[in-house]
């Protein structure tokens, strides 16, 4: 008889351990279940206050660009813009005008004895 009430005494202590676990898996469904319905939750507000911060951004962007400082700072780069295309332009024309010049001078640099080169002014203050 000691026996077989040790063996009911086992199976009844198993019966109540299986129990608690299978309490606990339950529980532990429950809680997972109501954690992933906050996660969707907050994945969508989060969602939705990226796209207001995103719209808030461009809003701004748009502010800046028509306020007085972004008015001004266009302009500047226009100007600042217009300036080194025309220096640009310039710089280009003198190297034209330089190869231009070279191309008429001989190659031979012109020989300052000779007594054709006449080192007196034009304007007739040269020396008496």
């Amino acid at each position: 008889m000691r026996t077989s009430m040790s063996v009911f005494m086992a199976a009844i202590i198993v019966v109540v351990l299986l129990g608690l676990e299978y309490w606990q898996y339950r529980d532990a469904q429950a809680y997972r279940k109501t954690v992933d319905a906050q996660l969707i939750l907050l994945s969508e507000r989060v969602n939705g206050i990226d796209e207001r911060v995103r719209i808030a951004k461009n809003e701004l962007d748009e502010i800046q660009q028509n306020s007085l400082g972004g008015l001004i700072e266009s302009a500047n780069d226009a100007l600042i813009e217009g300036w080194s295309a025309m220096i640009n332009s310039v710089e280009k024309e003198l190297e034209r005008a330089k190869r231009g010049i070279d191309k008429k001078i001989p190659s031979a640099a012109p020989d300052n004895s000779s007594p054709s080169a006449d080192p007196a002014p034009i304007n007739g203050q040269g020396s008496l």
